[in-house]
């Protein structure tokens, strides 16, 4: 095609001259040089001509957008009258007050940008990234188109280079209901979350939901009166943030994101609370691709960072049953680790692993959320467990705490 092409405008020449028709030759060296035109740009339009992205930041909290810059570059004398760069997004990538473009490959989207870029010349778009869902994200491979002046010819390459950024989940002060609440900028409980059962500190009035197994049964019987045993907090154990995010009936893939949501803020203020009261914490979930997630834990400043990452990269839906990931806890976690299920159902599926992480030496603490949170905790408590019920009011989007109650 490019031969019959670069012999046409040759051959209106000769024809003009031959039958003495200046208007023929004239069409002739204008066809010829319109093909040597895009035959130019074909050939070297993609010289040294770069496409790069810059993302603001690569890790951001839900509502916290991220900037991006994309741009081209003509590294060259010759100028690029048209220029069409797609780059490909993962599924959920939005930006603000520009809308992207639907693409044949399942779970793509894509960033169309057109340029007409000068000689040496680098052209800049200045974009936003929504940050309204939480997740990691992909931008490219990118596609790269060059035409000449007509729009016509042109070639093609591919930019294979990925970037990719993290919405983490919010992050909340912990407050506990039965405790005045701190002036605004100050939201740290002057009591542990956690007690330690080694540290046994007397007696209380029993409290409606109490463990059978805290009940003081000598003192009980010395009083007249039912009365609990009350234990020391401690700031300095071990915690393993269980976190189910499991939130109808029996097992499911498809699931109530919004409610998900509400767990994964949760979790990430309970490590935040955990780690700021000089508890050892860590994080784990059966919602991931590879099905297992855990971050052991530890302390150390960079602990709810990782954390926060991992809770940002995690599904909206289980990747396995939860009680699953109870089984392989003693595998990862030491003696003595405080296992806190966060969950928003009914714990009856799983019960038998929470007795089992409990006579292994492992406490168990339930917190329940949701619509459904006082049934998880009362159904844990009848079972013998500690449990505390978690509130984001109105919701998790506007929350200015989790607020927990015994």
């Amino acid at each position: 095609m490019t031969r019959v092409r670069l012999a046409f405008g040759p051959v209106l020449i000769l024809l003009g001259v031959i039958f003495a028709a200046p208007e023929v030759v004239l069409v002739g060296l204008l066809a010829l040089l319109a093909v040597g035109v895009t035959e130019l740009w074909t050939r070297f339009g993609l010289r040294r001509l770069h496409y790069e992205r810059t993302l603001g930041r690569e890790r951001t909290v839900w509502g916290e957008d991220v900037p991006l810059d994309i741009a081209v570059w003509n590294d060259k004398a010759l100028p690029v009258p048209w220029v069409s760069v797609e780059d490909d997004v993962s599924a959920g990538v939005a930006l603000r007050d520009e809308p992207l473009t639907a693409s044949a490959k399942t779970g793509v989207a894509t960033l169309p940008s057109r340029w007409t870029v000068g000689w040496y010349e680098r052209v800049t778009r200045h974009l936003i990234l929504a940050s309204d869902h939480r997740g990691q994200y992909f931008l490219g491979p990118a596609h790269i188109m060059v035409a000449d002046l007509f729009g016509n010819g042109g070639a093609m390459t591919d930019q294979n280079d990925r970037a990719s950024y993290i919405v983490r989940p919010r992050t909340l002060p912990v407050r506990l209901a039965s405790q005045r609440q701190a002036p605004a900028g100050d939201l740290r409980t002057r009591h542990s979350l956690f007690e330690d059962p080694s540290l046994f500190a007397g007696v209380r009035p029993y409290r409606a939901g109490d463990p059978m197994k805290r009940v003081h049964w000598r003192a009980t019987a010395r009083t007249g009166v039912p009365v609990s045993k009350r234990f020391d907090p401690t700031r300095a154990q071990n915690i393993m943030v269980a976190l189910d995010v499991q939130v109808m009936s029996g097992f499911v893939w498809v699931n109530d994101e919004d409610l998900v949501e509400s767990l994964m803020v949760a979790a990430s203020s309970l490590v935040r609370y955990s780690l700021l009261e000089g508890a050892s914490c860590g994080l784990a979930a059966m919602a991931a691709m590879t099905g297992f997630a855990l971050v052991a834990p530890r302390t150390g400043r960079d602990q709810l960072s990782t954390i926060a990452d991992l809770l940002g990269r995690l599904n909206a839906a289980p990747s396995a049953p939860f009680e699953h990931l109870l089984v392989r806890l003693p595998q990862s976690v030491g003696i003595g680790t405080t296992i806190v299920v966060i969950t928003a159902r009914d714990p009856e599926p799983y019960v038998v692993a929470l007795k089992r992480l409990d006579r292994l030496g492992y406490p168990v603490q339930v917190i329940g959320l949701g619509p459904n949170g006082h049934l998880a905790v009362s159904r844990a408590r009848a079972y013998g467990f500690s449990a505390m019920t978690g509130s984001l009011t109105p919701d998790w989007r506007t929350s200015d705490a989790l607020v927990l109650a015994s």
